[in-house]
This record gives structure tokens, C-alpha cells and sequence, in this order.
């Protein structure tokens, strides 16, 4: 009978453990809030974009529920476009939906590592691809 309930206390032990490690495994990072992200502009007119030149700021505004994130892109080439996206971890993945100048809708895809109120990631596309950094303005 000892042996028994020792058993089961041992078992509930280790049921325990298991769920708090669960439980912080799943912590993600928290992006809610407004962001000025900042994107090198293409190099030597390639690839469809305006040539080289300064940074281009955009304004990324995330809503975050649990692992989802959703949200507006403003600036660049174009108005506000809808974010759709994840967060795992320290990683975040979103895309957005962009007109191209032939009048194609493209697929920008961003990934990202997050720290604190910055993010650093690149963004591909199309023939695109470019190296992105995300400071946080406000919560």
C-alpha cells in the first residue's frame, strides 16, 4: 500500500514538472505596441525599387493575442496594409500583401528576432530581399 501512494506522489511530481516546463517553453516574446521599422532601400535600382539611398522608415503597429499577432504596416511604398503573423519564442513571423508597380499583388514575408523593445530580422519577397531592424515607440 506504501508503495502504491508513493508511486502515485511521485508520478503527480513528475506530471508537475512536466507542466511547468511546458508552461515556459510556450512564454513568447511581447510585441504589442508601435514600432518604427527601418529598411535599407535596394542598392543600384535592382530587383523594382527607388535605387539606393537612405533608410526607408516604416510604421509597424502590432495587436498580439498569445501567439498571433495582427496588425497595420505604414510608409514605404505604400498606405497601411494589413500584418498577419506569429510569435514563438523570441522569433516573429509576419507577412503583408503588397502591389507591385506591374499591379501584381506580391507576398512580403519579415522573420525576426526579438529583444526587448527591438527586432532585427530580414524580409523576402519576390526577388527581394533585404535586412530589417524594428525599434519599439510605444506599448
Amino acid at each position: 500500500m506504501k508503495k502504491t501512494g508513493l508511486c502515485l506522489a511521485g508520478l503527480c511530481v513528475f506530471a508537475l514538472l512536466l507542466s511547468v516546463v511546458a508552461v515556459h517553453a510556450q512564454d513568447n516574446a511581447s510585441v504589442a505596441g508601435t514600432w518604427e521599422l527601418t529598411m535599407a532601400a535596394p542598392q543600384g535600382g535592382g530587383g523594382g525599387g527607388q535605387g539606393g539611398g537612405s533608410p526607408q522608415p516604416q510604421t509597424l503597429t502590432l495587436k498580439q493575442d498569445g501567439a498571433n499577432i495582427t496588425g497595420t504596416l505604414a510608409g514605404g511604398r505604400g498606405g497601411d496594409t494589413a500584418v498577419t503573423g506569429t510569435v514563438t519564442g523570441n522569433d516573429i513571423t509576419w507577412t503583408v500583401q503588397r502591389q507591385g508597380r506591374s499591379g501584381n499583388t506580391m507576398t512580403l514575408t519579415y522573420k525576426g528576432t526579438v529583444s526587448g523593445d527591438s527586432i532585427t530580422g530580414s524580409m523576402s519577397g519576390g526577388q527581394m530581399a533585404r535586412d530589417f531592424t524594428a525599434k519599439r515607440t510605444s506599448k
